[in-house]
């Protein structure tokens, strides 16, 4: 009896471990989903408050991992050290995550701390970069070489973002750190650099989301992706007249260029900031490397349209045309460059340049033709006659030759391209059109030379009704263009809007003296006396202009191309509208090639439409001489 009783305890603690040891195991496969997976191995101190599975790995396998969350500061003097006695990828990753994040600790309440752990994590990637085994991390693809790239570039954003409100932010100094004599210098000349001081202010690209631009184009490499804002270019004595009124922002690249150790007693160490131009550096030499720059060429875009409203200053610009006429002109949207086309996009009624920011944006982000263009708008108040907007861009596109071109000698200036969106393709089809008297002909009945008309009345007449081709404009690309007029121009509503729009006194005072006497053709006498004469009303295809324009050709030797868009399928368009031109008037027989997109009248901003002037783009470069 005392036998069983003995035996059946033991048989339960057997039972018992028998079924802990079945189910007791330590190491348990959990499944889990395949972003799940790459989420936490993607995860690291670039992109979250912890260190990376590689680090905290590395801080276990030296013992480190329960002093860390004791002293965090103490642990990375102790990796700084052991970096210093022999370097490797492992220990440098690991002492610039650590020092991210010590970093981001101290930002708040600390920056002098701060810039100090910033720099210490920058130099450190710089180092296992460029100065470390190159073997084991020189592939692109190698997980270390795109870590460090990341932790040197948000370090140096934020070093940047930490002296930007310093008085001597941009001054050199020498300064102790870490037992090292470091002399700082921030260069402000060379090739594609930005001298920082010409900027008001300098934002980091990391932390600003762009919304309202379908696609983001950035450029990966190594350096800080920031964006340079400029107020008030115009007044700016490195920009001036052809840059916009009130703010620029540029895509700008810096990187913080460590040399090589030199001396003992005290050893040196020289390190310069360098801000590149994104427009005009893609990649630079370090220690005998290219390196591609890492460029947000979409941010700074975002930034500049952040508070416009397309629609509102459209409308504005139509009804006081008189005001706006004062900031007509040519804009680019980044220094001339003499190596690359000038590409000018001209918008159309009731519009501004914010129409083509889409286009813009995707153009730009092409490298090829962001290397080989230079994109700048056609601003002007769309109230205007047309004859009279046409007269402004030819004037604004001699004057930009004059400033940028003057001899006529450079290649590219010689080979630009018009881009014109509706009313915009009517003033750049004007630009590659010889008036001979064609125009005056049509409208008055007595030579120029003799009609009775004061010096002042005739000069003005004499830009609008003769005119020469540009012979620098190679390519035109109308995009739907109303080469015949819209119908829409005869309705009620506007006529009606058309008596709202208020014109330069100097119009209204040519006007009135035509009026009053009697020296124009029948026709066009008796329109005169009917209809507002500005850009609503010109674009009735019974108006006066618009069957003047047709009768002058246009240049033979030029390649044209028209974009139209159709709200219904078809395949040749006949007898279709994009809702406001029909297919018959923005149909050219001249044009080289002719896409009809599933678009509305603004076509400008269809995918493909965009992807077609991509085409021609690429077309005409590859026809250089």
């Amino acid at each position: 009896m005392w036998k069983k009783a003995l035996t059946s305890p033991l048989l339960v603690v057997m039972v018992c471990l028998s079924l802990l040891a079945g189910c007791g195991s330590p190491y348990k496969p959990v499944r889990l989903l395949p972003t799940d997976l790459f989420e936490e191995k993607s995860k690291n101190a670039v992109n979250s408050d912890s260190p990376s599975r590689q680090t905290r790995q590395t801080l276990r396998l030296m013992f480190l991992d329960k002093d860390y969350k004791k002293d965090s500061s103490q642990v990375i003097a102790v990796l700084e050290e052991k970096v210093k006695q022999k370097p490797n990828s492992g220990l440098r990753i690991a002492l610039g995550e650590l020092s991210l994040l010590e970093a981001q600790k101290h930002q708040k309440t600390d920056s002098q701390k701060a810039v100090v752990y910033y720099l210490m994590a920058a130099q450190q990637s710089y180092d296992g970069l460029f100065f470390d085994d190159r073997e084991t991390i020189d592939s692109p693809l190698s997980p270390s070489f795109r870590l460090m790239a990341d932790i040197y570039n948000v370090a140096l954003t934020r070093i940047i973002s930490l002296r930007a409100n310093r008085q001597d932010k941009w001054d050199s100094k020498e300064f102790d750190f870490e037992g090292v004599r470091y002399r700082f210098e921030v260069v402000k000349e060379g090739q594609g650099i930005w001298d920082p001081s010409w900027f008001n202010y300098l934002y980091s690209a990391y932390e600003v989301r762009v919304r309202g631009l379908t696609n983001e184009y950035i450029s990966n490499g190594l350096g800080a992706p920031l964006v340079g804002i400029v107020e008030k270019p115009q007044q700016h004595p490195n920009f001036g007249p052809f840059y916009p009124p009130q703010m620029l922002s540029y895509p700008v690249s810096a990187l913080l260029l460590f040399d090589p150790v030199t001396g003992t007693n005290p050893p040196t160490r020289a390190i310069r900031l360098v801000f590149y131009d994104g427009f005009h550096t893609d990649s630079v030499e370090i220690q005998g490397r290219s390196v591609p720059l890492e460029v947000d060429f979409t941010t700074p875009l975002g930034l500049q349209l952040q508070k416009a409203n397309p629609l509102k200053i459209g409308l504005y610009r139509l009804f006081n045309s008189d005001i706006e006429l004062q900031n007509a002109g040519v804009y680019l949207m980044e220094p001339y460059q003499p190596d690359k086309i000038p590409v000018v996009m001209v918008h159309g009624l009731m519009s501004s340049p914010l129409t083509w920011a889409g286009m813009f944006n995707d153009l730009r982000g092409d490298p090829e033709l962001r290397k080989n263009y230079q994109f700048m708008f056609f601003m002007y108040p769309t109230g205007l006659p047309i004859g009279y907007s046409a007269s402004i861009l030819r004037e604004q596109l001699n004057a930009l030759r004059t400033r940028f071109d003057p001899t006529g000698s450079n290649p590219c200036f010689n080979q630009m391209v018009l881009i014109g969106h509706s009313m915009g393709g009517l003033l750049s089809r004007a630009m590659v059109q010889d008036s001979g008297t064609r125009y005056w002909d049509f409208f008055f009945d007595e030579p120029f030379e003799t009609i009775d008309l004061d010096a002042q009345t005739k000069e003005a007449l004499k830009k609008i009704a003769f005119f020469e081709h540009l012979p620098y404009v190679k390519r035109v690309i109308f995009i739907a263009t109303p080469h015949r007029g819209s119908p829409m121009a005869d309705h009620w509503y506007t006529r009606l809007a058309a008596g709202m729009v208020d014109l330069p006194a100097t119009i209204s005072t040519v006007t009135a003296s035509i009026v009053s006497r009697d020296i124009l053709t029948e026709s066009v006498s008796q329109e005169y006396m009917k209809k507002t004469r500005n850009s609503l009303t010109l674009l009735s295809p019974s108006s006066s202009f618009m069957r003047a324009i047709n009768t002058v050709p246009m240049r033979d030797d030029i390649p044209y191309h028209s974009i139209i868009g159709t709200r219904k399928p078809v395949a040749k368009g006949d007898g279709t509208s994009d809702g406001i031109v029909p297919y018959e008037s923005s149909h050219i027989d001249v044009a080289q090639s002719e896409v009809l997109v599933p678009s509305g009248h603004g076509a400008h901003t269809h995918p493909l439409a965009i992807a077609e002037v991509k085409r021609i783009l690429y077309e005409h470069l590859e026809r250089q001489p």
